[in-house]
């Protein structure tokens, strides 16, 4: 288990935004870094780079991640088309958060295989 220190500070999101008629209570909410939080705002889905599709972003309450999302050290592939288009809207993939994965992953802290 990593220590507090590896911990970052996470805000609380609305999965689907008020102004979209999401509600504020626990079905709708969860933690997300500040990073991933400001890049979704209130973009509820968005263009698959690969169907050129508007798809829906990854929904924590309502998807499980292994269905969508895989490891591809240091990146991570979205294997279906809500994968790929959570990737690209909340720049899951920029270089600062690749080089955080696999200075993570050589500490011994993550192991996401």
């Amino acid at each position: 288990m990593p220590s507090s220190r590896y911990l970052g500070t996470f805000h609380v999101d609305h999965i689907v935004a008020r102004q979209h008629g999401g509600q504020t209570n626990l079905e709708n909410l969860a933690l997300a870094c500040m990073h991933c939080n400001q890049r979704k705002g209130p973009n509820i889905a968005g263009r698959d780079p690969v169907t050129g599709r508007v798809v829906r972003l990854f929904d924590p309450r309502r998807n499980q991640w292994g269905n969508h999302f895989a490891w591809g050290w240091p990146d991570l592939a979205g294997e279906t088309q809500i994968g790929r288009v959570t990737i690209l809207v909340l720049a899951m993939n920029e270089p600062i958060f690749r080089a955080v994965r696999l200075e993570l992953r050589n500490e011994g802290i993550a192991d996401w295989d």
